[in-house]
């Protein structure tokens, strides 16, 4: 999703289930398939062990062992042998009976691959930013370019940030996105918190300024009328096209690019009868 000036640019909102727990769903599938348990001097398979590991667990793998590598070599590097030899090293994750599980390298390393093979609709999550640039005005595309934000727990693991950009410039060449080729740069912001706690902080900071009494409902409504009167967060966006500032806040700008594409727009919803303070 895109923000913009502050404002939600609504009709960039995708989303796909390419989040944690496909990463993890990653991992299981390929410590069933290829991990190893030592045991003493002995090894055996995994899937005689461990053929369904706990979510806590396997999230305690991904951190301890796992990162994203770079881009897995195409047809055109194993014909011309200019694809990577590396591969990271194995490693050993004590489980709780006493027996250690063998982590190798594959696993390590393209468990993430997931996130960017794509799903059943063809979407990654490069494709994902790039096709909510798509949805924004054009005047606003470049500078949401060069601030993109990932937060989560997810984002966390070594490497992603990295990967993510190297797909995103990949994948500009192809012709379903030959309308951000002129974009020149993709930056990726770095925020002053952790990325697993960053949405709770936004909220924080959010509750705290007092003047953007357009952006949120206030407690004593809430308190009064429930949550089942509580509309869509998205049924406020039209309010924004109202260039009048609301009582204590201040004054906005009048036009932007992202104000004439909201004015322009016939499909946000009706304007709630919702009260603000």
């Amino acid at each position: 999703m895109c923000v913009y000036e502050g404002m939600v640019v609504l009709p960039s909102y995708i989303s796909a289930e390419l989040g944690s727990l496909a990463h993890l769903k990653s991992i299981q599938k390929m410590i069933t398939e290829g991990g190893e348990v030592k045991e003493g001097p002995n090894t055996y398979k995994a899937v005689d062990f461990y053929s369904d590991l706990s979510m806590e667990v396997l999230e305690d793998i991904r951190a301890r062992t796992c990162f994203s590598g770079k881009r897995p070599p195409t047809d055109n590097d194993v014909k011309s042998g200019t694809e990577a030899t590396h591969r990271a090293v194995d490693m050993s994750y004590p489980m709780s009976d006493g027996q250690h599980l063998v982590i190798n390298g594959k696993i390590r390393e393209r468990s993430v691959e997931v996130l960017f093979d794509g799903d059943g609709d063809g979407n990654s999550v490069a494709t994902l930013i790039l096709d909510a640039l798509l949805k924004c005005p054009i005047d606003c595309r470049t500078e949401l370019a060069e601030n993109i934000l990932i937060i989560g727990g997810g984002s966390m693991l070594p490497g992603l940030t990295h990967r993510i950009k190297e797909e995103i410039l990949a994948l500009v060449a192809f012709s379903r996105f030959s309308a951000l080729q002129g974009i020149k740069t993709f930056k990726f912001y770095r925020p002053n918190y952790p990325a697993n706690i960053m949405s709770w902080v936004g909220g924080s900071i959010m509750g705290c300024v007092e003047h953007l009494h357009d952006r949120y409902v206030p407690r004593e409504f809430y308190n009064s009328k429930g949550v089942a009167t509580l509309p869509d967060w998205c049924s406020l966006a039209p309010q924004l096209k109202d260039n009048t500032a609301v009582s204590g806040s201040p004054s906005r700008r009048t036009s932007s690019p992202y104000r004439d594409f909201l004015a322009s727009s016939t499909t946000l919803p009706p304007i709630s009868n919702l009260a603000l303070s």
